[in-house]
């Protein structure tokens, strides 16, 4: 019998929403002046916080990706051959508490190097019920400190590894290859719902014009200019790894799924490692793929 220690590996992935302002503006611009992401009509203000599930708080825009992440494979390791745990699989992967990218325009890190913060993991399953959460710190060693407060050696060891160009891995993960003939899709479906909406009370639907005319424009100049960032975006993904450590975790199994125990304590080490990229300025969107490690205490 293997003396390797007895791991739950999910891997997980999906689109999340996040209404991010993009540079030069400031970081808490909220309706989006200079940058390449507004805020149109009576859309939400940009708000930089990641939705990995759909939100009342941030409705997704029309013909862009269907938003949730998701665990997509369960198995146990370390213990003679992975053990599948097929009933986890479609349990909703999620960070609360409103997590932002935490950058602040380079005054905290630099670009691409920023950590998410506030991290809070949750995996929630209904049938079969399951719930593991675990809330953790940036500093285990000041956990109640905001990330503008905190060292930038702490918060690079918690943010991604730099931004990088990698269309092979979006186009693998996502489908999407062409991303030119993308947007010229995009704009053709919102043009389509203009000119449906000209037809109708023209007061009563002011605002979805705005928003729609406002989304038309943006991808008609980046279709026109193809090497500008609203489409070279689509392309570049931000890597994240860091062991999760310094808080308790909870996990509630009642029908024993999991086959074991997992370590919980505030110095358990589990791991996590992903990546966010295929950046969709019109949707406001990014894809999520990765995979987290929790290591059991009994199995």
């Amino acid at each position: 019998m293997s003396d390797a220690p007895v791991s739950l590996i999910l891997e997980f992935d999906g689109w999340c929403m996040i209404r991010q302002p993009t540079d030069p503006d400031p970081y808490d611009e909220r309706r989006g002046v200079s940058g390449y992401t507004f805020a149109f009509g009576d859309e939400p203000d940009l708000n930089r916080v990641i939705y990995m599930q759909p939100s009342p708080d941030s409705p997704a825009r029309s013909h862009g990706p269907p938003h949730g992440v998701f665990i997509r494979k369960a198995q146990q390791v370390g213990k003679g051959d992975p053990r599948p745990i097929p009933e986890l699989e479609g349990a909703t992967f999620d960070l609360l508490d409103e997590p932002v990218l935490e950058n602040r325009n380079w005054a905290l890190t630099l670009p691409g190097y920023e950590p998410i913060t506030p991290f809070h993991i949750r995996i929630e399953s209904s049938s079969p019920s399951l719930v593991i959460d675990r809330n953790v710190p940036l500093d285990p060693d000041k956990p109640d400190l905001p990330a503008w407060k905190l060292d930038e050696d702490v918060l690079v060891e918690k943010g991604a590894r730099g931004l990088a160009l990698e269309p092979e891995t979006v186009g693998r993960a996502t489908g999407l290859w062409d991303f030119l003939q993308a947007a010229v899709d995009r704009r053709a479906a919102l043009e389509k719902d203009l000119k449906a909406l000209e037809k109708k009370n023209k007061k009563k639907h002011e605002a979805k014009r705005a928003i729609l005319r406002g989304r038309i424009a943006e991808l008609t100049y980046a279709i026109e200019h193809p090497k500008d960032r609203r489409l070279l975006v689509r392309a570049v993904i931000e890597r994240f790894g860091f062991p999760l450590t310094g808080s308790a975790a909870s996990v509630d199994d009642p029908d024993g799924v999991l086959g074991g125990t997992l370590a919980t304590s505030a110095s358990a080490t589990w791991r996590i490692d992903f990546w966010m990229g295929a950046w969709d300025a019109d949707a406001l969107s990014c894809f999520v793929e990765g995979a987290l490690s929790i290591p059991y205490t009994s199995s």
